[in-house]
């Protein structure tokens, strides 16, 4: 029995550390998007200290490249109203503590009658303490003033991570997020 239990912690402990699908695709169901065909940037801009416009500008160059690929057009802004859709476009970088390590222990144990005792040391040795960084790309869409659209998700690289494999994750994240767009209008059933 209490292998059965080990073995089950070890399968929860392994399914934990996997990586899960990070995407989260929001859209309102009333919205038809078969008439969209142009698009553009909000005139919105993040203004904070921590703002990067060179990851903006990889964001939406990857957006760029997508959508004209499923025949729209990018418009420049000039109000709500020059394009179909509007775009804001935003991200959040965290860093995460690679904390990988093995412990070596001694200790007590008791098994039925007989007893065995030790000194007890634990020791927390680190493996590999680089820090991987997580950058989560969000997209917005709206049409004129109503939300329609929301994507975000998240790439992992290790924060030595060169500009053209930063290119290349970006862009792998929002074809993700654009794949199934625009969205298949559901089946209204009377």
């Amino acid at each position: 029995m209490r292998q059965i239990v080990v073995i089950s912690i070890f399968f929860t402990l392994l399914t934990a550390c996997s990586s899960k699908p990070t995407k989260t695709i929001d859209f309102d169901l009333q919205t038809n998007f078969t008439p969209f065909t142009s698009y553009q940037y909000s005139s919105n801009s993040d203004i904070s200290l921590d703002a990067n416009p060179i990851m903006i500008n990889r964001i939406q160059t990857a957006i760029d490249k997508i959508l004209r690929s499923k025949g729209f057009t990018k418009h420049e802004y000039i109000n709500q109203h020059s394009a179909d859709l509007t775009i804001h476009v935003s991200f959040s970088e965290q860093e995460k503590q690679n904390n990988s390590s093995f412990s070596i222990g001694l200790g007590t144990s008791v098994m039925g009658s007989n007893s065995r005792s030790s000194i007890g040391i634990n020791t927390t040795i680190p493996i590999n303490s680089d820090d991987d960084t997580i950058v989560k790309v969000m997209i917005d869409m709206s049409n004129i003033d109503n939300a329609v659209w929301h994507g975000s998700d998240c790439y992992q690289a290790k924060s030595d991570i060169s500009i053209e494999q930063t290119d290349l994750a970006v862009y792998e994240t929002v074809s993700r997020l654009l794949a199934q767009f625009p969205p298949e209008q559901p089946v209204k059933l009377n």
